[in-house]
């Protein structure tokens, strides 16, 4: 009798082992996909966050192009076109970017010393523009 006891009991042991291993493979499985998931939107997120600081970069070069251009065309309007340099709220790209230039003047001796100011913007609209950059210059004639 205590031999049929033995076998019995080797019997029962396999099986509940079977049943626990399976509980820990879902729950590993389980794991396993929870763990993909969540890297997948990690990687989603990055890619939504490296796209949208590459579009800004890329209209805060618009906006630096449009300065250079408002400072360019108040040069060529003091020395080609004999006038005051003085531009505001030109289009340089329909849509997309915009330029306000001034110019201050002042005199030293027979020499006029320049202040050029131009402020480029670009993206969104005018009244409300993605990025904004500003260059000063100082040109003597």
């Amino acid at each position: 009798m205590s031999s049929k006891h033995c076998i019995k009991a080797a019997r029962r042991g396999p099986l509940l082992m079977k049943s626990s291993q399976r509980g820990a493979s879902l729950f590993a499985v389980i794991f396993i996909i929870t763990a993909l998931a969540s890297l997948g939107a990690l990687m989603t997120q990055l890619l939504v966050t490296e796209s949208e600081e590459t579009i800004n970069e890329w209209y805060s070069a618009q906006a630096l192009y449009a300065a250079e251009s408002g400072v360019d065309w108040a040069v060529w309007h003091l020395t080609v076109n004999g006038g005051s340099g003085v531009t505001t709220d030109s289009t340089v790209e329909a849509n997309q970017s915009w330029m306000t230039t001034s110019v201050a003047a002042v005199t030293i001796g027979t020499r006029t010393l320049y202040t050029i100011t131009s402020t480029g913007e670009s993206g969104g609209s005018a009244a409300s523009p993605r990025a904004q950059r500003q260059i000063v210059v100082q040109y003597m004639l």
